[in-house]
């Protein structure tokens, strides 16, 4: 995060500290930072009055988003993250949550003020009891420290771009700079968030004696963290250690894409646009068949709790893995399948027709009302992945009461005819 080199301001009151409301607020926040970065905030008491107003001036303008020059982002994809992104600042709090420190008082309060102890440390008004005072709070909280400890904020933009991008498409990524300047005799702290964007381009390979088009699983840049493809070690798909490591860039056909949405379709398109590719970036797990067929393991990643509903089949040609299509969770020549279909006589064509190849089924369908499918199906793993569903915040979805009949009669009717066919 670069910044500008800042000047002393000259000592005069700004207006705003003169609204005691506003005070009041800088204040509370700065006691509140002060407790979280375990220091006493009765140390303020200390301070003279012209000292605490000096500390308290720097006005603080609030997250800006933009798009960086010459790069296009629609005006409705900044909205969505701007809109997201303060959201997150308004109800996630930093350190000890007791505290209450929220990430927006971080940004509006604690950045300023860290920005003012920099000041005030070279600053001759500060001498004696205020001085050590001064070097005491600017020792545990420098300016780059809280801007670092923004950490969860940087984490929370960077899935939201994630969220906006379409990888067959164009990907986007952010920077995000602090400026601080003297504004009409004033410290002035600035905050923007550069958005950037990224066309992707195909690449063609043959497979099964077919031509066909894939586009490289792609990460935007972060801050200083330049764009990135996904790339998984070799050791991962071969079992074989080498040095150095080998690694393979990751591509996606728009097929798997379109077949991953089709079965995420509780969810709204940005989320599923995460749901694919965070697995594909950033965690690998390559799974077998019980005939030995390789795929990666598709995750639901939510504040790291990941539990698996599906899987890419791929090829490797060089040093390139190809993803071909994405598989729901219930797919054949898996161990739970196979179950399923032990229990309950269900095949392939029996899954899909009842709709289990989509994750609506699972939130949709009342199992209580079924319960030879829920005693099934709450023995596979697929279970995990029902309750991490049913707790994840602003997903409505309501039971099918005719869609739970069409169920409970077929699986009645299946076991009926395995009953009879022992």
């Amino acid at each position: 995060m670069a910044k500008k080199k800042k000047k002393s301001p000259p000592s005069r009151l700004p207006e705003t500290l003169a609204n005691k409301a506003f005070f009041n607020r800088r204040y509370v926040a700065v006691q509140k930072l002060l407790r979280v970065y375990g220091l006493d905030p009765a140390l303020l008491k200390s301070l003279e009055k012209s000292q605490l107003y000096y500390l308290f001036h720097p006005s603080m303008e609030s997250f800006r988003f933009k798009a960086a020059e010459g790069h296009h982002v629609p005006r409705r994809l900044l909205d969505f993250v701007s809109e997201s992104t303060h959201r997150f600042l308004q109800t996630r709090y930093f350190g000890d949550e007791s505290i209450g420190l929220t990430y927006l008082e971080m940004v509006n309060h604690g950045i300023a003020f860290s920005a003012a102890l920099e000041c005030a440390a070279q600053d001759p008004r500060f001498s004696g009891e205020g001085a050590r005072i001064v070097k005491l709070l600017f020792e545990k909280i420098p300016h780059a420290r809280v801007a670092r400890d923004l950490t969860d904020v940087s984490s929370c933009i960077r899935k939201l771009a994630m969220m906006i991008s379409k990888v067959n498409f164009r990907i986007y990524g952010f920077d995000w700079r602090f400026f601080t300047d003297v504004k009409g005799g004033r410290l002035h702290v600035s905050t923007r968030l550069i958005m950037m964007a990224d066309d992707t381009r195909p690449v063609y390979f043959v497979h099964k004696k077919k031509d066909r088009v894939a586009f490289p699983v792609r990460a935007g840049q972060i801050i200083d963290i330049p764009a990135a493809n996904g790339r998984i070690d070799r050791w991962f798909v071969t079992g074989k250690d080498e040095e150095p490591p080998v690694f393979l860039d990751i591509y996606i056909q728009s097929h798997a894409l379109q077949r991953a949405k089709e079965r995420m379709d509780i969810f709204p398109a940005h989320k599923r646009n995460y749901y694919i590719m965070e697995p594909l970036m950033y965690m690998h797990r390559v799974v077998e068949t019980l005939s030995g067929e390789q795929m990666l393991e598709c995750y639901l990643l939510d504040d790291e709790v990941h539990v698996p509903f599906g899987y890419f089949p791929f090829v490797v040609q060089g040093t390139k893995l190809f993803v071909l299509s994405f598989l729901p969770y219930f797919t054949d020549d898996m161990d739970d399948t196979v179950f399923l279909n032990e229990a309950l006589g269900l095949q392939r064509e029996d899954i899909v027709y009842l709709g289990m190849d989509k994750l609506s089924f699972f939130l949709t369908v009342d199992f209580d009302q079924i319960p030879a499918l829920k005693r099934v199906v709450g023995a596979t793993g697929i279970w995990n992945l029902i309750e991490h569903i049913d707790k994840i915040p602003d997903l409505h979805v309501v039971i099918d009461q005719k869609k739970t009949l069409m169920v409970k009669k077929f699986i009645e009717r299946k076991l009926e005819f395995e009953e009879k066919n022992k």
